[in-house]
């Protein structure tokens, strides 16, 4: 990917920067504004921490794995699902930092994510689009609210800004590297570091929180759709991929256990829309002789497609609006009215730009998510949607350049037709 040099982009990026730097001062100074609740755990944290730095109901769990990790001793259980995070939360209680240090590692990749998913959009259509994607996401104070919680999620969202920039740029270095050597075509291995380079960092990536054990398939099969191979090369490569991260889920005993851990079949037979509400739950067939395990909602889903796809479809609505039970009327209301109109100028940026290698990344970055959540279920306050809401915002940005680009053109014909009146 090309190197964003014009003095646009960079006064861009400074502007969407001071704004997300804004919001994070003002959550930092402001903790009764978004306050955190559901936090169970010691109450020296709580107090040996600036008032600022929030913690939640999974708080407990990163802050005792990062003592415990620094101190030498190893973790255990559903923990290791998000080793990565607490790895980090542990290098911060070890160089004297305290919970700060995490705070200022989220800030930081905070910027980061803002920076590589502008200049994924400058690179496809210049200054104008990576202001307004880099706008809609530091435009939104959710982002910098989140940079203050002791949590997997700001974290995470960043690193998934950082995957997609990863995998253009291994498939534009795959591309330069086939123009730069006629005979690459013939030797593939010669392109093959950058893209087991780049396939590391993901798995790596993945260790922040479970849902990023979705953007390794998801780089694999863009890669595959990207290539010059024939058409039925590609979906039996794709095809072949999905199979073996399925086969890697389904043997491997810890990864079913984890998955167990947190109840996703339990909540398929209960009609579980949302994590622990007893409304917006889908009347289910009676469970029956399947049991909470892998291979009885594998056979209770057979047994009842349709149900299950409906309670699928459900999960999905209510994560792509944002909307909650728990919520008052005004609240959602409110989510309405900011993801609807997101959700549909995302729809049009998907149609207007799919063909584009980034737009495509961007749709399946979100499609992925999304499966995760039918497969599963909702949080209750809304984070789930912000995993892939970066991805939103770049598909929301295309029409709105379209509409700029418009204005500008109107702008410009009044001009020329001003000096002829007079």
């Amino acid at each position: 990917m090309g190197k964003p040099t014009t003095k646009f982009f960079w006064w861009s990026y400074i502007v969407c920067a001071a704004i997300m730097s804004a919001f994070t001062i003002f959550a930092l100074l402001r903790p009764a504004v978004f306050a955190a609740g559901g936090y169970s755990g010691p109450a020296h944290w709580r107090e040996d921490t600036p008032a600022g730095i929030r913690f939640s109901g999974d708080s407990y769990r990163y802050i005792s794995g990062g003592e415990q990790l620094a101190a030498g001793r190893g973790t255990a259980g559903l923990t290791r699902s998000y080793i990565g995070y607490i790895a980090i939360v542990a290098l911060s209680i070890k160089s004297g930092l305290g919970l700060s240090g995490v705070v200022l590692a989220q800030v930081l990749a905070g910027l980061l994510g803002l920076y590589v998913l502008m200049r994924i959009a400058w690179h496809g259509s210049g200054w104008r689009l990576a202001l307004l994607c880099g706008g809609i996401y530091a435009g939104n104070p959710e982002f910098a609210f989140w940079h203050c919680f002791i949590m997997t999620e700001s974290l995470y969202i960043n690193a998934v800004c950082v995957a997609m920039f990863l995998c253009l740029w291994a498939r534009q270095h795959a591309k330069t590297t086939a123009l730069a050597a006629a005979s690459a075509t013939a030797r593939p291995w010669r392109q093959a570091p950058a893209f087991a380079g780049v396939l590391a960092l993901l798995f790596l990536m993945a260790l922040i929180r479970p849902n990023g054990w979705i953007l390794p398939p998801i780089a694999l099969l863009f890669w595959l759709f990207s290539a010059t191979w024939p058409l039925r090369v590609r979906l039996l490569a794709a095809v072949g991929v999905c199979l073996v991260f399925v086969i890697i889920a389904l043997s491997g005993s810890n990864f079913r256990k984890r998955i167990e851990q947190e109840g996703p079949f339990s909540k398929l037979y209960s009609g579980e829309v949302v994590w622990q509400e007893d409304l917006w739950r889908v009347a289910m067939p009676d469970q029956g002789q399947y049991d909470a395990t892998l291979g009885g909602a594998i056979q209770y889903v057979v047994r009842h497609p349709l149900a299950c796809g409906w309670l699928a479809l459900k999960r999905v609505g209510v994560l792509f609006l944002r909307v909650r039970p728990g919520y008052s009327l005004a609240h959602n209301a409110m989510l309405i009215a900011i993801y609807l109109p997101l959700l549909l100028l995302a729809g049009a940026g998907a149609g207007m730009s799919w063909k584009e290698a980034a737009s495509q990344l961007a749709i399946m970055i979100i499609l992925g998510h999304a499966l995760i959540v039918a497969l599963t279920f909702n949080d209750n306050d809304g984070r789930f949607t912000l995993y892939f809401t970066p991805q939103l915002g770049f598909l929301a940005a295309v029409p709105l350049l379209a509409l700029w680009r418009q204005a500008e053109k109107r702008l410009r014909a009044k001009r020329l037709v001003l000096p002829q009146a007079a």
